[in-house]
């Protein structure tokens, strides 16, 4: 790690080492009084060694906002409360104003754009800007960097990446203008030069200027490297600090940072305009998590510095921890999407999944209490999170796990193609719960017998759930596994599989049968990314037949809008087939049959059946426990509280919240 703690100079400031917190709309800016929580959030993490955060998109006048839960530079409430934040936060690091407009991406009927082109993703037609509003425009953006520099920021950041105003303006696809602005890849990148120019001559000569440029905008017959290479050094020209480089379009159908994207798939690209442009310092982002993929970056030239922005949700120590030879204690981002991207696009406040902490520092303050004597039997993401927290709270914790190994379903989760992720959050509860004195005991049947040897002032049950049964007229004369028997077997076995139950689980196992963990180059083939401007996904002769029953709802209901678009895709060009609202009827003659709405019998072939109907909670322990101590008062969290809809997050979440109850 030594290059990641080497001095690197941005305008006028001076960085000890180089990974910077990246831009994250946290969902709760375009609120009154959110100041003090914002500093929280972002000072917590200039005390885990972040020297130098990017803020979420602020918008640089009111049609440029996103949506209503963003700040925006014109308007005086949010004036003051970015003051106060910038106030709050003076002397411990650069918090850098990325300067935002949405373009044909905003929420808002009166949302504006190159051309009159409505973007796949929202509703309404953008206004077409006319030249005057163009030149408007690019002024809001400089007195927007003059605000910024007066409420106390000490860098800006022009968006003009991820498909947004200035990237509209760039592409063939969006841009079609045949004025100043508009015409070819030269007159295009006019309005983003603009934009720098107007932001430059409103502020100090070194105040620092990121610009987040696109590095490929994965949309069929949108800018060529050329075009970027052009553009980059254009801004070189014109005194920009640095260039962050983005990936990709909201409105891409090519995954860039859910778990299915290998890591650090992106900096090659950021790598190959570092070869173009010189003498200004290249930021790499996307898909950065892990210490092996920082040390790899750096190592080969790749970037000047890294940029991380979901990670620091899910550890606000990572720099800290780096510099102290503590990696194993990060907790990483398993690039799930659930809680902060989900979240911000359904306009809600953004956390961790395995960090529910996160952006609700002043809800959960870590202050040491009186010390009790707690036991938690289950070692799944809600149990983990209830010993975690509640060592850290100052408890002595007991940790009991019936298998040989903690995390429970996690273990299984871990076993599907991109959520391998899951093992870097086990390693990182064995290692925190070992570093906090956490007594685990593994392979351990929690029973009366063990209570009264161990004692506890408080007895915690995370036990679980456990896969609902099925019974179906013969369904002995084929093979039938439910979910959990078939990944503990971890084979890909079968030749023609009927899944019963479609459900996010029952999309995993499809994902599970039909594709091994994404790896760089299958990445690239699969996508096309090497020819830049013609991405698409390619279609894969898959080696067995698989088909996804669900009797109502949707397909992979439950799992995230920002990551089951993707997946979904994915299964379909392997030729999984989505069968839904029917009944099941029988196995007969190795055929599932099955009645759909019309009353219409169907067959499917089959040799193997996985049961994905749901789960039930796991009660027995608990059961057991309250036959033996009826007066004994206990608590009950995740799955084993309410198995309908139980996921990790709010396993986690329920995890963290018990551990501040039983504090008080």
């Amino acid at each position: 790690m030594s290059t990641a703690f080497t001095q690197i100079q941005l305008g006028d400031k001076i960085l000890s080492n180089r990974i910077l917190m990246g831009s994250m709309h946290l969902g709760m800016e375009g609120e009154v009084g959110t100041a003090e929580r914002l500093a929280s959030f972002y000072g917590r993490r200039f005390e885990g060694g972040v020297e130098f955060i990017v803020t979420g998109g602020i918008g640089v006048n009111k049609e440029g906002r996103g949506s209503k839960s963003f700040f925006d530079f014109t308007d005086p409430v949010h004036q003051n409360e970015m003051q106060r934040m910038n106030s709050i936060l003076s002397g411990k690091g650069v918090l850098c104003a990325q300067l935002f407009h949405a373009g044909r991406y905003a929420f808002f009927r009166e949302c504006v754009a190159p051309s009159a082109i409505r973007a796949p993703i929202n509703r309404y037609v953008p206004k077409a800007l006319t030249e005057e509003e163009a030149w408007k425009t690019i002024e809001d953006f400089g007195t927007a960097a003059k605000i910024a520099y007066q409420t106390g920021f000490g860098s800006v950041e022009i968006m003009g990446s991820e498909g947004y105003l200035i990237n509209q303006f760039c592409s063939p696809v969006t841009n079609k203008r045949t004025d100043f602005f508009g015409g070819d890849g030269k007159k295009r990148a006019n309005f983003g030069i603009e934009v720098l120019k107007s932001v430059r001559k409103n502020l100090p000569k070194d105040f620092p200027i990121l610009y987040r440029i696109s590095g490929i905008d994965l949309i069929p017959d949108s800018s060529s490297f050329d075009d970027v290479v052009y553009l980059a050094n254009s801004l070189k020209e014109n005194g920009v600090t640095a260039l962050n480089v983005g990936i990709g379009w909201h409105e891409s159908r090519i995954p860039t940072i859910s778990q299915l994207v290998p890591r650090g798939a992106w900096a090659e690209t950021a790598g190959n305009l570092k070869k173009e442009v010189k003498d200004v310092p290249i930021i790499v982002s996307n898909r950065i998590n892990t210490p092996d993929t920082i040390q790899k970056i750096f190592d080969e030239g790749i970037a000047d510095l890294i940029s991380m922005a979901r990670p620091f949700l899910a550890d606000a120590d990572i720099v800290k921890k780096l510099k102290n030879s503590e990696s194993q204690r990060i907790n990483t981002c398993i690039a799930c999407n659930q809680a902060c991207l989900d979240n911000a696009f359904s306009e809600e406040s953004v956390s961790c999944i395995v960090n529910p902490r996160a952006v609700h520092e002043t809800v959960y303050p870590i202050e040491r209490k009186k010390p009790k004597k707690v036991i938690i039997i289950g070692s799944g993401p809600g149990g983990l999170e209830a010993a975690r927290a509640s060592a850290e709270l100052g408890h002595e914790v007991t940790l009991i796990e019936k298998d040989s190994r903690i995390g429970g379903q996690l273990n299984l989760a871990a076993k599907i193609p991109g959520k391998s992720e899951f093992l870097e959050t086990i390693r990182y509860f064995e290692n925190e719960l070992n570093a906090l004195n956490v007594k685990i005991l593994t392979n351990t049947e929690f029973t009366p017998e063990l209570y009264s040897e161990l004692g506890g002032e408080e007895i915690i049950f995370a036990t679980g759930v456990k896969p609902r049964d099925v019974q179906l007229k013969g369904m002995e004369t084929v093979r039938v596994l439910s979910y959990a028997d078939f990944l503990k077997e971890g084979k890909r076995s079968g030749k023609n599989i009927a899944i019963i139950g479609g459900g996010g689980i029952g999309v995993d196992i499809a994902h599970f049968l039909t594709e091994e963990e994404p790896d760089f180059l299958t990445y690239k083939k699969r996508y096309r990314i090497d020819t830049y401007n013609q991405t698409v996904i390619e279609r894969r002769e898959p080696e067995r037949k698989v088909a996804i029953f669900k009797r109502s709802g949707k397909i992979g209901a439950g799992l995230g809008p920002t990551t089951f678009w993707a997946l979904k895709q994915e299964l379909e060009f392997t030729g999984v087939e989505f069968i839904q609202g029917i009944q099941y009827r029988e196995v007969l003659d190795g055929k599932l049959i099955y009645e759909n709405r019309s009353g219409e019998l169907g067959e499917y072939p089959c040799d193997t059946i996985i049961l994905c109907a749901g789960q039930e909670r796991e009660l027995n322990p608990i059961e057991r426990f309250k036959e033996r101590f009826p007066d004994i008062k206990f608590h009950v969290i995740g799955g084993a509280k309410d198995s309908v809809g139980i996921d990790a997050k709010r396993a986690f979440r329920e995890g963290l919240d018990i551990a501040y109850t039983i504090s008080k």
